[in-house]
């Protein structure tokens, strides 16, 4: 089978039909009562004593459905219809109360019979639990409200054991717990087939997208890098470059069949091609850069493909990107209620918006410094003044002074709205504006704070609403968001709250951003799964495994709150844990790096250790995020840079950097074992300054280097 699912486990048949009756399950041709008098009423049928699964991993359950009622069931119009099913502990406790649902195949009349497979998902730890299956007549009542009897079986959750790869320990449980969410969910969106270009091995979006999408796949190599080879962050991509049009233009998906389509509404498939590309090059080196993809090499492919965005996507009176009408960077128009939205026709209305402006200016970016690697210094130059001239008009047209953040997009053509557009907050296109490099530091805090401000005032459970307001009701052709706080109108999106999380960390909310990712983690937990978007007050909906989800939220715990800062020939650590503990091992193994993070704070002692080593050989800095509160010190308190680090026991020097409400202690550091200490002294009386240690006076020489120890693959 080209599809790998390495979680997911058919029940078959097995011997004669057994109806369960556990826990009050109805016999056969014995019926269930009536919900709230609407003639609900259903038999339901199992082939199987019980469910076996690994952590967060799923299995389908073959059913037999009989409708005893009186009512007709369908799936679609008013009132739908599904099957679904509660997670209940050992004791028969409700863990997990709402659940995916699972359609009818078809109309069922009274007295009908059909057969169904229902797809049902593991909690995330070890242990014996119970499903109960149940039908839920949507919006209003579940069949077993009634007098309906549910069918209840066990499930057996196993831990799947992996050894000699990434992992993280904190003491901050929602962390531990986001991380095997991370790791779960690529395992269940593994793909591998065979290809114009050998053998593909790669992920797809998702539960519901059997395709490698382009812009998706872009986004989950910060996950994937940590924990699978080469061939699986490479070949897709070279897949996808085999297919470029003759403009340059890419697709939005390939499959195992051979098909490919594109979603032209949107404006961000190239774009996401490069810096795909430059996390390879970061990781491989310069030599990928070269490798011949159906006889042109992978750096003048991606050339052409930022080429075309220039050649047909773009407005010369602005000098901005174009793209048509949609939510943010989402991928429906608001003209078609059907699979049409997706496609530009004669009804498109035409925009210049935040995002993708912000992705072409980064992958601007990164085309230059990619040719600056291999010393091709007149493309370098040609893309940095293309990434500057882009950068200016983004700013001079989109950004909003009096607001605080940048507009969702400009129109190009006439098309009036009875709403005040430009109050809408597009988080993924800000957020992404601050990632990218379009957004000062100035600016970038004042899209922080708007951020924050949008959650409180809209009633979100996370920060990853995405469009706030939404666009009033009707606005949306399309069903999937014709209403408020659905889907991309509005509805929360980790695959960029994960995004904003990082730019906070990044810009001196590191406090803010641990709150809001534990906030975003505690919510998965309660979910089940990384789901491709939430409801308002952050229910799972539409695709679970979504892997742009992983990526994203990876790359805040890793980047952001970890600090792992890994370039091409270059490492830093930005240690961003305060007052957690914390455990990394990491390891890349297309490029063979390794390291191990170790940060224990040592609240009776008032001092905090972190121990690092690595096999990288160069040098960096480790920029060592000072958590005041935990010494105890105020901000206000003139004396609260009176600080002392030492490498191995001895003093080193250091300086201070500030940024914004986040102050680091930097150090030159190699990157052999090291224990790093951080404690607050009291200044001897001649060492003080204006009320600061002058810690320039006090300095020992630096400590030695450390011991290179050899890491076990």
């Amino acid at each position: 089978m080209p599809f790998k699912k390495t979680e997911k486990i058919r029940i078959g048949w097995i011997g004669l039909v057994i109806a369960l009756w556990m826990g009050g399950g109805c016999a056969p041709g014995e019926k269930g009562g009536t919900a709230h008098g609407n003639g609900d009423s259903a038999l339901i049928q199992i082939r199987t004593s019980g469910l076996r699964l690994f952590e967060g991993g799923t299995g389908e359950v073959d059913l037999r459905l009989k409708n005893v009622g009186h009512n007709e069931w369908s799936s679609r119009g008013r009132d739908p219809v599904f099957v679904s099913y509660h997670v209940l502990d050992n004791e028969g406790k409700n863990l997990r109360f709402d659940n995916a649902r699972t359609s009818l195949p078809r109309v069922l009349r009274p007295g009908e019979e059909i057969g169904l497979s229902l797809r049902v998902k593991a909690p995330l730890d070890k242990g014996d639990y119970h499903v109960e299956i149940d039908l839920v007549r949507e919006g209003r009542a579940w069949f077993k409200d009634s007098g309906t009897k549910t069918l209840v079986i066990p499930l057996l959750v196993e831990e799947k054991r992996r050894s000699g790869e990434t992992s993280l320990e904190s003491s901050v449980p929602e962390f531990n717990a986001l991380q095997k969410l991370i790791r779960i969910t690529l395992e269940n969106d593994e793909v591998s087939f065979p290809g114009k270009t050998g053998r593909i091995e790669g992920f797809t979006a998702g539960a519901g997208y059997p395709q490698i999408w382009l812009r998706d796949a872009a986004t989950i190599i910060p996950a994937s890098r940590f924990y699978y080879p080469e061939s699986h962050l490479t070949s897709w991509l070279e897949e996808h470059l085999a297919y470029q049009k003759p403009d340059g233009g890419l697709e939005d998906w390939i499959d195992a069949q051979g098909r490919s389509d594109k979603n032209t509404v949107e404006t961000d498939q190239e774009a996401s091609a490069v810096l795909s590309a430059h996390q390879v090059f970061v990781l491989k080196g310069k030599d990928w850069l070269n490798r011949p993809v159906a006889g042109e090499a992978v750096i003048d492919r991606l050339e052409k493909a930022i080429d075309s965005v220039f050649k047909n996507r773009f407005n010369s009176e602005r000098g901005l990107i174009t793209g048509a009408h949609t939510a943010d960077w989402g991928d429906v128009d608001p003209e078609d209620p059907d699979q049409q939205a997706i496609y530009v026709d004669e009804k498109t209305r035409w925009t210049a918006d935040i995002y993708d402006q912000s992705m072409l200016y980064e992958s601007c970016r990164r085309l230059a410094s990619m040719f600056s690697a291999l010393r091709r210094k007149e493309k370098a130059d040609k893309w940095t003044t293309r990434a500057a001239s882009l950068r200016e008009s983004t700013n001079r047209h989109l950004w909003q002074g009096g607001k605080g953040f940048y507009r969702v997009h400009i129109h190009l053509d006439p098309f009036p709205h009875d709403f005040a557009e430009d109050d809408m907050f597009a988080m993924g296109g800000n957020a992404q504006a601050i990632i990218a490099g379009v957004a000062d530091a100035g600016k970038a805090h004042r899209i922080i704070r708007t951020a924050l401000e949008r959650q409180e005032t809209f009633g979100l459970s996370t920060i990853s609403g995405s469009l706030l307001p939404p666009y009033p009701a009707g606005f949306f052709k399309h069903p999937a968001m014709d209403e408020p706080y659905e889907y991309q109108n509005g509805g929360q999106w980790d695959w960029f709250g994960g995004r904003l999380i990082l730019a906070m960390f990044e810009t001196g909310w590191s406090a803010v951003a641990r709150e809001k990712l534990i906030e975003i983690a505690a919510k998965n937990v309660r979910n089940g799964g990384l789901f491709e978007w939430d409801t308002q007050d952050g229910r799972g909906r539409g695709s679970d495994y979504y892997a742009g989800s992983a990526g994203s939220l990876a790359r805040a715990l890793y980047e952001g709150y970890f600090g792992l800062k890994l370039g091409e020939k270059s490492l830093d650590l930005e240690p961003r844990l305060g007052p957690d503990e914390g455990h990394a091992r990491i390891r890349i193994p297309s490029s063979g790096f390794v390291a191990v993070l170790d940060y224990r704070p040592a609240g009776s002692e008032r001092k905090i250790l972190f121990r690092y080593e690595s096999n990288f050989s160069g040098r960096g800095k480790v920029r060592w995020l000072i958590p005041w509160d935990f010494f105890g010190v105020s901000e206000k308190d003139p004396g609260r840079t009176n600080l002392e680090i030492r490498r191995d026991g001895l003093k080193v020097p250091f300086s201070l950097e500030k940024r914004r409400q986040d102050e680091y202690a930097v150090i030159e550091t190699d990157f052999f074992e090291h224990t790093l200490e951080m404690r607050r002294v009291e200044p001897p009386a001649e060492e003080v300054t204006c009320g600061r240690w002058n810690n320039t006076r006090t300095r020992a020489a630096a400590a030695p280097p450390g011991r290179r120890r050899s890491f076990r693959r």
